[in-house]
């Protein structure tokens, strides 16, 4: 279904961006129209995400440098929304073993959210450090706007989103993620004092102590 899809959507933004090249006059028009067509793209990217068995190919790499990562990735949209990122992790490196595009994205969908929901000059603070052994905590705090009980007991569902053009499907995305890394995610809020998500993750993959951590909460 999404190739089929993709395959008019492709046409469409050739022939509009084609449009855009011969005609100064709709300049406003065709950029919108390029903007939803983007969107339709993405949302069928996510679904393909959702829908597609992932094999994953773990690699060890320092959860500090995905972090950063994502930081400076989201750095431009945090100062148009006049919303501070503070970060406060160990010095030391921590290698954990993970799919780190599939992580970076989690983060993404995560810490964008939090920019989104934030009061202009607030702060988003996130903070890791071991939990024991083998497993890794990491928490994103906000002063946003915060999220209703009635809500919170239903994100994560597939298109359950407050947001107008939302589709609810990048939360979807990020519980998917964390599963699959056999992780736990868990989300804590109150209306007008902000949110915080708590994020376990194992340090090494396959091993005997992951089974317990399986089970995603909300």
């Amino acid at each position: 279904v999404a190739h089929e899809i993709r395959n008019p959507l492709t046409s469409l933004k050739g022939f509009v961006q084609l449009l855009q090249i011969e005609d100064d006059k709709h300049q406003d028009y065709y950029q919108i129209m390029l903007d939803e067509l983007n969107r339709i793209n993405h949302i069928v990217g996510e679904l393909l995400l959702l829908a597609k068995p992932q094999h994953l190919k773990y690699s060890k790499l320092a959860i500090q440098k995905i972090l950063n990562d994502v930081i400076s990735l989201l750095a431009v949209e945090a100062t148009l929304y006049n919303v501070q990122i503070e970060s406060n992790f160990p010095k030391e490196d921590i290698i954990i073993e993970c799919e780190p595009n599939q992580l970076k994205q989690l983060f993404i969908n995560l810490i964008k959210n939090s920019i989104e929901a934030s009061k202009s000059d607030s702060k988003i603070s996130i903070s890791l450090g071991l939990i024991d052994d083998n497993r890794l905590g990491i928490t994103i705090q906000d002063q946003g706007c915060g999220i209703s009980k009635e809500r919170l007991q239903k994100i994560g569902e597939p298109f359950y989103s407050s947001k107008e053009k939302g589709t609810g499907l990048g939360l979807t995305v990020s519980y998917k993620i964390v599963q699959s890394h056999k992780g736990t995610i868990m989300f804590d809020s109150e209306i007008d004092h902000g949110t915080t998500v708590n994020i376990t993750l194992p340090v090494v993959q396959n091993s005997l102590s992951d089974t317990r951590q399986s089970k995603v909460t909300s």
